[in-house]
């Protein structure tokens, strides 16, 4: 009984706290420039981490390794790949920033906590280091407006990783006497 619009499901709209909508068109408009080689230039914000806060490299196994030698190693590789992908499901999932993108982000941070050595500062390297990278591979693309739109969204990002690792080291500090 009633209108027929009354059956039909509202859809809602998309969380704007972190990222605006103008945001997100920018950031999915420029994914496409980056997502072609993820491992390169995941490869590429890693080796400008370790350029710019070389104590997060003495946390890799390829710690030791340099130029072409730590560029070969499957585990640097590996790694840069998984943060990209990581990277590319948030920009799949900016729309749905509470239920899809949140518990995988704190998931990943609660991870940290396996690291020897890590800590929640560690994860600051890569704003900068990815606002870096982005702006040499999107070239002439990277205006002003795109800078604030991945700024936006490596905050979030960074903001959820700190939150796992803090639930996962409270959690630690609970089971240790």
């Amino acid at each position: 009984m009633g209108c027929g619009t009354s059956l039909k499901k509202t859809a809602t709209a998309p969380d704007e706290r972190y990222i605006t909508g103008q945001q997100r068109m920018l950031v999915r408009r420029t994914w496409r420039y980056l997502a072609g080689d993820m491992t390169g230039i995941g490869s590429k914000v890693f080796i400008r981490i370790f350029n710019l806060y070389p104590n997060v490299k003495q946390l890799f196994p390829c710690r030791h390794k340099e130029g072409t030698e730590l560029l070969r190693d499957p585990n640097f590789k590996g790694h840069a790949s998984r943060f990209m992908q990581a990277v590319g499901a948030v920009v799949d999932n900016m729309d749905d920033l509470d239920t899809s993108l949140s518990p995988l982000l704190i998931g990943l941070g609660r991870q940290h906590i396996n690291f020897n050595g890590f800590i929640p500062e560690n994860f600051d390297a890569f704003t900068q280091s990815m606002t870096l990278t982005w702006e040499e591979e999107l070239n002439g693309h990277f205006t002003e407006e795109v800078k604030d739109a991945w700024v936006a969204v490596f905050r979030f990002i960074m903001m959820k990783l700190k939150e796992g690792f803090a639930l996962a080291s409270d959690e630690r500090d609970r089971l240790v006497p």
